[in-house]
């Protein structure tokens, strides 16, 4: 089985406690089944852009272009046309069934489907409607 890693579970990875099971789950899957969407790359500089100066945030933006482009190496997928046009009917599917969904998590669910990957998020009921599978090991 091949996934795609949501940004809260990347996130997950970086914070001062992590969730064991988290961290467990990852360990237990081999590197060439795990991908990222750019997406996540975004969100993620995002969030690291609202720290203050700070060493954290230094250290963080030193991951972010450093350390998780190296450890996703061929295994960070980007957005193409046909992803869009995915993207573009699941949009307006949830649209009509009255169940919007934020952009960035319909590009990734976008991207999920389209590479047929499994999306591991913890955010599960943000997904519902979008017909990508999903794993949650903080269930586990």
């Amino acid at each position: 089985m091949t996934y795609l890693l949501d940004t809260c579970l990347i996130s997950e990875t970086i914070t001062k406690q992590p969730n064991q099971q988290v961290l467990d789950w990852l360990d237990a899957q081999l590197p060439e089944t795990l991908y990222l969407s750019v997406i996540t790359i975004g969100e993620i500089a995002k969030g690291i852009s609202k720290f203050p100066v700070s060493k954290r945030k230094e250290s963080l933006t030193k991951w972010l272009n450093e350390t998780l482009p190296h450890r996703f190496e061929n295994r960070i997928l980007g957005l193409d046309i046909a992803t869009m046009i995915l993207w573009g009917n699941l949009v307006a599917e949830l649209e009509q069934n009255g169940r919007p969904l934020p952009a960035m998590d319909s590009l990734i669910a976008a991207t999920a489907v389209q590479n047929s990957l499994t999306l591991v998020t913890r955010n599960e009921k943000d997904f519902a409607g979008t017909k990508v599978l999903i794993i949650n090991p903080w269930n586990f």
